[in-house]
């Protein structure tokens, strides 16, 4: 092989790795729901209002009222 066909080569087979890995990671995150979050605000402010309840005595109060302004903003 010449130096042009080596240098070709290893470009080549750079770019198709990094192709996979960019599925990979796309796959990933649609596994996740992070895309589905980004796109409805509603479910991104549910779970972020879950999340901040934290936990303890008044914690099912807290997600009683996340999961009422939960419909209410889908509702609108």
């Amino acid at each position: 092989m010449t130096q042009k066909n080596k240098a070709k080569s290893r470009t080549s087979t750079i770019i198709i790795m990094l192709i996979i890995l960019l599925v990979i990671a796309t796959f990933f995150i649609i596994q996740s729901g992070a895309f589905e979050r980004a796109i409805d605000p509603c479910e991104k402010e549910l779970s972020d209002c879950n999340h901040s309840c934290g936990e303890g005595i008044l914690n099912s109060i807290c997600k009683e009222k996340c999961t009422y302004d939960y419909r209410a903003c889908e509702d609108e």
